[in-house]
């Protein structure tokens, strides 16, 4: 069986669509499964399986490009179903209704998707993504984290990371809190107005570092070394960058959406915020509480690593393939 785990075209290798699609392709290396990871072109080549990304940016094009939608199964990831589904989902319920396989990270994900297609409840299946734990872990000791106090933002420059605002937030909690927090911002630009949004934010401002894309192999040291790990989305299905954080132990203090919500327990393994108050209120506590944060740093991995492990994930998606194949497959057909 030959599985093609295709990602939309503009997704980096450090994206969050690229990074889940190579942990995968590992796992299910080890399941004896064949993989490729591509990004979406017209061109694609023949494969048993063809597993999307995205069920808009992929999922969609790859039945527009006449692959027998059965062989197709695809993964929501975040704004395909917080911003597109959620504008407007009947022209995405009508190219995806005859898809046998969908997925989605979280239950209440899966209730917004069949709330506005009850028929698909049969099939949607919730896979949580994971974490390499062989890459993600904490450092031996917290001497590694830096003074000044160090704030970090990891993910892709675009307007549903708002990079911008947290800037912006995180100088109104140098001003109110009286401490010299410097802002480290990692990931590659994937949308230039908000790079320039970001640009004009951090004019001026010695304590913002734009450190670019950085390899995944370097971003637990960045995690080690943070104060706080900031998420300041709009949208997420389940962020990447977050669960890596708190697999390294990392203090999570994030915006209050659904996403979020699944990984981040408000007060046991991080913060959430609504607004600025919000955000002001829990780096208070982060700064003024180290004994009760650094509990929460250790709820925090034990939350990912008690749900979120590789080797679960892909035995979840192979029984799916394994599914699709049985029944395109004539008897005698090897699976």
């Amino acid at each position: 069986m030959k599985v093609a785990l295709i990602v939309p075209p503009d997704t980096p290798v450090t994206g969050g669509n690229f990074v889940s699609a190579e942990r995968l392709k590992t796992g299910l290396a080890n399941l004896g499964i064949e993989t490729q990871v591509e990004k979406f072109h017209p061109q694609i080549q023949e494969y048993d399986v063809y597993h999307a990304w995205n069920a808009v940016q992929v999922g969609m094009r790859l039945i527009e490009h006449a692959i027998d939608p059965k062989k197709i199964v695809v993964t929501w990831t975040g704004t395909d179903l917080w911003g597109d589904w959620v504008r407007d989902p009947d022209p995405i319920r009508r190219a995806l209704s005859p898809l046998g396989h969908q997925v989605v990270f979280t239950p209440n994900a899966k209730k917004r998707l069949v709330s506005d297609a009850p028929e698909w409840d049969p099939i949607v299946e919730v896979i949580g993504p994971s974490v390499d734990e062989n890459l993600f872990y904490p450092a031996d000791s917290p001497d590694v984290r830096e003074w000044p106090p160090l704030v970090v933002i990891a993910g892709g420059i675009r307007p549903v990371k708002r990079s911008a605002w947290a800037i912006e937030l995180v100088e109104e909690a140098r001003n109110r809190l009286g401490y010299d927090f410097q802002l480290a911002v990692l990931g590659p630009v994937r949308d230039y107005e908000e790079w320039e949004r970001v640009l004009l934010a951090a004019k001026g401002k010695p304590w913002v570092h734009l450190i670019g894309e950085q390899p995944k192999e370097s971003m637990r040291e960045w995690y080690q070394k943070a104060t706080v790990v900031l998420n300041s989305s709009r949208i997420e299905g389940v962020s990447n960058a977050l669960m890596e954080a708190m697999a390294s132990q990392a203090l999570v203090v994030a915006t209050n959406i659904h996403g979020n919500r699944y990984l981040v327990e408000n007060g046991k393994t991080g913060f959430l915020f609504d607004d600025t108050e919000g955000l002001i209120q829990a780096f208070r506590l982060v700064m003024e509480n180290p004994n009760q944060t650094e509990m929460m740093r250790y709820n925090a991995r034990m939350r990912i690593f008690s749900r979120h492990l590789p080797s679960h994930e892909a035995q979840a998606y192979a029984a799916i393939y394994r599914q699709m194949s049985w029944s395109l497959c004539s008897r005698g057909c090897e699976l």
